[in-house]
């Protein structure tokens, strides 16, 4: 029962420093985007605004990947919470 507790904040942990991350990646990606629109149009800014837009597209990749290992980790916690409530029955049936 223990090592369901501990499991579960060890995932809260890593669900909170994704989240900080995800954030974090969330924010640059609209600076990103902030820089290239002004300069879409221009075309002596064609170079600056093909450097932006890959940095952008690797942003957007580290983004999704962000919200799947959440997904994931949402999934760990069910997972365990559902061994520890099983774990608490199996106990609760012993002392009967």
């Amino acid at each position: 029962m223990a090592n369901e507790l501990t499991k579960m904040r060890d995932i809260r942990t890593k669900q909170r420093n994704i989240r900080i991350s995800l954030k974090n990646r969330e924010e640059r990606n609209k600076e990103l985007r902030e820089k290239i629109t002004p300069i879409w149009t221009d075309p002596c800014k064609e170079y600056e605004v093909y450097q932006l837009s890959k940095e952008l597209i690797k942003g957007r990749a580290k983004t999704k990947n962000y919200q799947k290992q959440l997904r994931e980790l949402k999934e760990d916690i069910k997972a365990t919470n559902r061994a520890y409530d099983l774990s608490k029955s199996v106990l609760i049936r012993i002392r009967w």
